[in-house]
């Protein structure tokens, strides 16, 4: 009875086919890491231009803590000091409204390094664990074989990025928060966003079916498995996508 992994590989075989012969080229190392620097990059350009997205749809005041202001302690032992600049520091409002969306694309912003250092570590982190499961499998390849694979397969992940900041900006566009506090406005945008759930489990689907192919092609260029062990190791780690996407 043939294998229900190689029975599931058989669907898209002939695209299977094509990955295969293309990681065959020469360049196949180069295009791992071109695709690595320009995912990284592009999931950079993404978190800013999520902060963007938030400075664009959230359009209301909202009360903080004044930075400017010194802390209550501080100002309980110089604020009498009218010489002190301290002083005049404490003379300031305890709270002020500011601008809800610029906050949140400042804060979107102190998460870009997310990007710069994510990328490359979910990529050896998942050029490992797909080493360890191609030997598992029978395997023959190296780990640098395994590198290539998971190069190939970061360049779905843009296709994942986009569909999100995409469905972030059309959820809060038509969302309606009401928070009058930093608080209270991240309850009310996490809930506008949970609402787009669907839309990015589709979009992380298809992003995973594209890496299933390309793990499945390159498992079998690089490592020598055949198309059900290739698939089988595929649908391990796609499985695991799913279930971290779904959550």
């Amino acid at each position: 009875m043939p294998s229900p992994f190689a029975a599931l590989a058989s669907l898209p075989g002939s695209l299977i086919d094509r990955v295969r012969d293309a990681f065959g080229s020469p360049r196949a190392g180069t295009v791992a890491v071109a695709m690595l620097v320009v995912v990284t990059i592009g999931t950079s350009v993404g978190i800013i231009a999520l902060g963007a997205v938030f400075d664009a749809t959230v359009d209301q005041q909202i009360t903080v803590d004044n930075p400017d202001r010194p802390s209550e302690s501080t100002c309980e032992t110089f604020g009498d000091d009218p010489d002190s600049v301290i002083g005049e520091q404490c003379d300031e409002p305890k709270r002020i409204e500011v601008d809800a969306g610029e906050e949140l694309r400042d804060a979107a912003g102190g998460y870009i390094h997310y990007g710069l250092l994510g990328v490359p570590l979910w990529w050896v982190m998942f050029a490992l664990a797909l080493h360890v499961g191609a030997l598992v499998a029978g395997g023959s390849g190296s780990v640098a074989d395994s590198f290539v694979i998971a190069g190939w397969a970061l360049g779905a992940e843009l296709l994942r990025l986009g569909a999100g900041i995409v469905a972030i900006w059309y959820t809060l566009s038509n969302a309606a928060p009401a928070g009058s506090s930093f608080e209270a406005l991240t309850t009310d945008l996490v809930a506008a966003i949970t609402s787009a759930t669907g839309p990015l489990l589709v979009a992380s689907a298809v992003a995973i079916a594209i890496q299933w192919v390309v793990v499945v092609g390159g498992l079998e260029a690089e490592h020598d498995l055949g198309r059900g062990a290739a698939a089988g190791v595929a649908t391990f780690f796609a499985a695991i996508a799913l279930v971290i996407a779904a959550v």
